[in-house]
């Protein structure tokens, strides 16, 4: 009995190499999927991982973080007022610079707040700098490609909020931080998205996520914040129902399915069985 419960832990700890996961109600046997994605990561890296597109089109219904019109999204930020706080809070050299990144950016950066300035430039990085995209890729955003896929296949969607909803929170967790706090990390992105010798260190988390080498940490508590705590339980509040009554694949940040707090382990806590699904393709041998 011993060996058998040993060999059955090592199959979870190897399982664990995976972002996609089995979800099955043990009163009605519904069978949902649930997927961590890394939102930088294109659509040649999914396609490369087949299991992925095959969970959704077995799925009748398709659950993302939002659902919104990216375009929408756009148009508020659009008709925000324009400030020039951004010309006093920067060099000349580094505006000229910031320009150049940003020339196919649909916004104006004058009404971008500095904090979403440094989340964009963050995520250019990781697309640009650590090769999460490929030149052919026609989508940039792995989310963005998975409603896409749905909407191709008629499958059902809902979105888990509102892109109002997610820049409100990120408002609230980083407290909306001038000009004075962020100059210094915005030039910093700067330089590392203009120089020839960027920091690789700054994409070991694309890596580990290219690797499928990922630890969920299932055990470890989760921290006090709103970006992963707070959004955890507004989706349980929702998830359960659904996954209980709906063959359903969910595709949400990785890091919400990791931790005490993850969606993974609150539904266990609730009857699901999960169950890690290995997956195969090239993801694991790079996607560059």
């Amino acid at each position: 009995m011993s060996v058998l419960f040993l060999l059955a832990l090592q199959q979870w700890a190897m399982g664990q190499n995976t972002i996609l996961w089995k979800a099955t109600d043990t009163v009605t046997h519904k069978t949902s999927y649930l997927l961590g994605t890394f939102h930088q990561f294109g659509n040649s890296f999914v396609d490369s991982l087949p299991q992925i597109k095959a969970s959704l089109l077995r799925s009748e219904l398709a659950v993302f973080e939002s659902i919104d019109n990216i375009q929408d999204t756009q148009k508020r930020i659009q008709d925000r007022e324009a400030t020039r706080d951004i010309e006093k809070a920067l060099n000349k050299k580094d505006l000229l610079r910031l320009r150049e990144i940003s020339k196919y950016w649909e916004v104006d950066l004058r009404k971008l707040a500095p904090f979403e300035i440094r989340f964009k430039l963050a995520q250019e990085f990781q697309k640009i700098k650590c090769g999460t995209t490929r030149p052919g890729d026609t989508f940039e955003n792995f989310d963005a490609y998975l409603i896409h896929l749905a909407k191709e296949s008629k499958i059902g969607m809902r979105g888990l909020e509102t892109d109002s909803l997610q820049l409100s929170l990120l408002e609230k967790e980083y407290k909306n931080p001038k000009w004075r706090k962020e100059a210094r990390m915005i030039r910093a992105w700067i330089n590392q998205l203009t120089t020839d010798r960027p920091r690789m260190d700054l994409c070991a988390l694309a890596d580990q996520y290219r690797r499928l080498d990922l630890d969920y940490d299932f055990a470890g508590a989760c921290e006090n914040n709103i970006l992963i705590l707070q959004r955890n339980r507004d989706w349980m509040k929702i998830l359960p129902d659904l996954l209980r009554s709906t063959n359903t694949f969910v595709a949400v940040g990785y890091l919400h399915l990791m931790r005490q707090c993850g969606l993974l382990e609150q539904l266990k806590r609730k009857g699901f069985t999960i169950v890690p699904i290995s997956l195969k393709g090239e993801g694991k041998d790079g996607g560059k």
